[in-house]
């Protein structure tokens, strides 16, 4: 009873996430209230790609088996997007003077267009998740990933100022862009997922 009422509820948010993500996408509210729209795209809707990847990670996170059908499956419609988008970046000029080294830090960390970030994140991040499942400082791990990703992202004013840390951010920005992807963002809230999962069926 209590793992039904569970994804019940897993199911009834998953379809108001949704709407949070078309909402952070497309600023609903700006033209009544620009706080309004700023407070559900910038506060309330940043809940939603994380529990998307926790819901990822309750299902398929300590099983080989369906892990390897998500990434398969996540894989190859990642490719159909890519390929459905490929018109549009050839006419936007976003090809022109790609490198290979830029070709391959899109694919696995950028998305080959700005809202398809999320295909390679979980991608990427559900392997590393999986990968940090086997230690028992894995949770750890990916909560430091996290802090260091959030450094990079949310609170960069906070280090873009100390010479150091911001030169080893700039090489980390060379080869991933920015750290919001399946690195540091992702691997995180898959194993809180995962943990969920555990405590669910204990």
């Amino acid at each position: 009873m209590k793992t039904a009422r569970t994804l019940s509820g897993i199911e009834y948010f998953r379809l108001a996430a949704a709407f949070l993500v078309v909402a952070i996408h497309c600023s609903p509210l700006t033209t009544y209230s620009e706080t309004a729209d700023f407070i559900l795209t910038r506060a309330v809707a940043r809940v939603a790609v994380p529990f998307f990847f926790m819901v990822t990670g309750f299902f398929v996170l300590g099983r080989p088996e369906k892990l390897r059908r998500f990434l398969k499956r996540t894989a190859l419609l990642y490719l159909a997007c890519i390929l459905l988008y490929l018109p549009l970046n050839l006419y936007s000029g976003a090809l022109s003077g790609l490198t290979p080294v830029g070709a391959l830090r899109e694919l696995l960390f950028e998305g080959t267009f700005y809202h398809l970030w999320y295909f390679p994140a979980v991608l990427l991040g559900a392997a590393i998740a999986s990968l940090l499942m086997r230690t028992r400082a894995g949770l750890g791990i990916a909560a430091a990933l996290y802090v260091l990703g959030l450094l990079g992202d949310s609170y960069w004013g906070l280090i873009s100022g100390v010479p150091w840390l911001s030169d080893v951010y700039e090489v980390i920005f060379g080869l991933a862009g920015y750290t919001r992807n399946g690195l540091f963002f992702a691997p995180l809230f898959l194993l809180l997922g995962a943990r969920l999962r555990g405590r669910e069926a204990s």
